[in-house]
């Protein structure tokens, strides 16, 4: 008699952004935007930037526009490394209804630079 065969898993990406050095005001209008946009919300420190992004993978780096400021370079590197894009936050000055569209629309340009999933799991 055959073993009992295992289904195999799919493999199911969660389409995260992650809130970098925010705010509990940013991180709450974030936490609001991503229900609508059905997306995880993953938070870190500035100095776990790196780690945090290379781990995620996030669709979209959001932080505040003076921390953007600290160390542009490298966290334009790290997008195009990890294949999001970056959302940066004027301190007190957006609101849910300003950040939805701005999210969907650079959620939609960082899944269109990355492979498609459906070619990830049957690659020719």
């Amino acid at each position: 008699m055959r073993d009992q065969e295992v289904p195999t898993l799919r493999q199911f990406k969660i389409p995260v952004v992650l809130v970098v050095g925010a705010s509990e005001e940013l991180l709450g209008l974030v936490s609001e935007a991503a229900l609508t946009a059905q997306v995880l919300v993953s938070e870190c420190s500035v100095a776990d930037t790196i780690n945090t992004a290379a781990q995620m993978r996030p669709l979209v780096i959001i932080m505040p526009e003076d921390v953007y400021r600290q160390d542009d370079r490298n966290y334009e590197a790290l997008a195009r490394d990890v294949r999001a894009k970056i959302l940066r936050v004027p301190r007190g000055s957006l609101d849910t209804d300003e950040l939805l569209p701005e999210l969907m629309r650079l959620m939609q340009e960082a899944e269109a630079q990355r492979p498609s999933w459906t070619n990830e799991l049957n690659p020719r």
